[in-house]
């Protein structure tokens, strides 16, 4: 196996589903700003970033392979708050993953757990989070 075959098939295990449609979060950004607090590797960093679109509507984008450690340690969270030049009180943080988002609480974010873009609109709703344009 080469090392081009084998970052073919360690790129084939990812399938990002974006957590809204785009239109949703193009609006978020244009009052938000928006990151992706990801924990990956190098090569899913270059195929995620070319092959899926949505990454774009992200400006910040933090990676546990970039700051050396990786949810749910606090250090990836405040490498976050910081890039987004926020206090963790004003920042939202959606994860699918329920202990990712207990650890944002934790620090003070508003944590939120992806269930369903109706479920998230209405947390959003909650915490006065705007998007109509």
């Amino acid at each position: 196996l080469s090392f081009e075959q084998f970052v073919e098939v360690w790129n084939r295990a990812l399938n990002p589903t974006p957590i809204h449609e785009e239109a949703f979060l193009e609006k978020l950004g244009k009052k938000y700003r928006l990151a992706v607090l990801s924990n990956t590797d190098p090569l899913h960093v270059a195929h995620l970033e070319k092959t899926y679109g949505f990454f774009q509507l992200f400006p910040v984008r933090i990676y546990s392979c970039s700051v050396g450690a990786s949810k749910p340690n606090p250090v990836i969270y405040k490498e976050a708050l910081q890039a987004c030049k926020v206090r963790a009180q004003e920042a939202v943080y959606v994860d699918d993953v329920p202990a990712y988002a207990q650890a944002a609480s934790q620090l003070g974010m508003h944590g939120i757990v992806f269930q369903s873009p109706e479920q998230l609109q209405s947390d959003l709703r909650m915490l006065d989070v705007a998007w109509s344009v």
